[in-house]
């Protein structure tokens, strides 16, 4: 979003008051915006007073800051308040040192202690690989799993980590047709003796890959609910699709999903709906309601509304949740990717296993 800011505190106190969020700053900088009136401080002010915090640089005519409340804050007791003018903000994952194993090698490695689960990713952003070593890492993990791979595949939308390791961060058509041109040219690959293909952004000739997987076409979840562009990509090519958005929000994009099918000439109860909402089991609303306002509980991305998203998230009591599944059953959804936000501890799981599952059933 775009704010109007006068001073750090007010940034501080307006957005996400949870004090080890993370937030990344755009701040348009004098002497690379058009309209330098908009800023009062000149790029000299403004990268002293992010030296040695947040990583400055700039990005697209725009210095980039990435900072959490604790460090606004400090900048704010300080007294530095510049009057910025106009902050572009936005909330991400936080980036700090932290054990994050590689998709395929570990879903190869997990193959060899496993024996009936599926095994994929929620999702692959296509951009980073090579569609041809996206097919053969792939088709290379369902092998080594006598046949379990799915194979899920976005957009991606994560600037900062396409900046960390050096790739180019394409406008969104670009990303949307990245992903598009991927679903294919790897669902051939896997398919047919070689592949010579010609797109926009991706080329191919004469390309192999084999071993071809053991299932005749893995499953392919298309991750993302963009309206115009990733339902019609999904329309066309997914198995399943992955959205986590409200009730309400769900109905709705399928609805959409439902139009781009007919358009593209596509049974629309051939694309199995999912839904990854988060997951905890309380034995009260009163331990609901002090988890949501406790420093780990509610939202991992930002504050927002706790009552919202408890709302849309199977978080609450047995019965509140096993309510919340059935409305999402009801409205079309066939599976549920759920992540438990009491892990490592599995009470979570195993009671919804245990007394959510018999009540939806019933």
């Amino acid at each position: 979003m775009l704010v109007g800011v006068p001073a750090v505190e007010e940034l501080a106190q307006a957005l996400l008051p949870r004090g080890d969020d993370p937030l990344v700053v755009l701040v348009s900088g004098l002497r690379q915006l058009d309209r330098p009136a908009v800023v009062s401080v000149d790029e000299r002010a403004l990268l002293e007073l992010f030296q040695g915090r947040g990583d400055p640089h700039w990005v697209d005519g725009k210095l980039r800051v990435e900072l959490d409340l604790r460090q606004w804050r400090t900048l704010a007791q300080a007294g530095q308040q510049p009057e910025l003018g106009w902050v572009e903000i936005e909330t991400g994952p936080r980036r700090e040192p932290t054990h994050m194993f590689e998709a395929f090698t570990t879903l190869a490695a997990v193959a060899q202690h496993t024996h009936s689960v599926q095994l994929g990713q929620m999702v692959t952003c296509a951009a980073y690989r090579n569609a041809g070593l996206l097919a053969k890492e792939a088709a290379c993990v369902d092998v080594f799993s006598d046949g379990r791979l799915i194979l899920g595949l976005g957009a991606g939308w994560y600037e900062r980590e396409y900046q960390a390791y050096g790739f180019e961060f394409p406008p969104p058509a670009d990303r949307l047709r990245i992903l598009s041109e991927t679903v294919q040219v790897v669902k051939r690959l896997w398919t047919e003796e070689t592949v010579t293909f010609q797109g926009k952004h991706l080329s191919f000739d004469g390309a192999f890959c084999d071993p071809k997987p053991l299932q005749q076409l893995p499953e392919v979840w298309i991750g993302g609910g963009g309206e115009q562009v990733t339902l019609r990509i999904a329309a066309r090519h997914a198995d399943k699709t992955n959205w986590q958005v409200g009730l309400d929000a769900f109905v709705h994009k399928s609805e959409v999903l439902r139009r781009h099918c007919d358009d593209v000439g596509r049974d629309f109860d051939t694309i199995v709906r999912t839904h990854a909402p988060d997951c905890r089991l309380f034995d009260t609303e009163r331990d609901l309601e002090a988890w949501l306002t406790s420093p780990d509980g509610g939202s991992l991305w930002g504050r927002g509304d706790p009552h919202e998203y408890a709302r849309d998230h199977l978080v609450g009591t047995v019965e509140q949740v096993a309510e919340k599944v059935r409305g999402y059953a009801d409205a079309g959804c066939a599976e549920f990717v759920l992540w438990f936000r009491d892990y490592p501890s599995t009470e979570s799981l195993e009671r919804f296993a245990r007394e959510v599952v018999p009540l939806v059933g019933a």
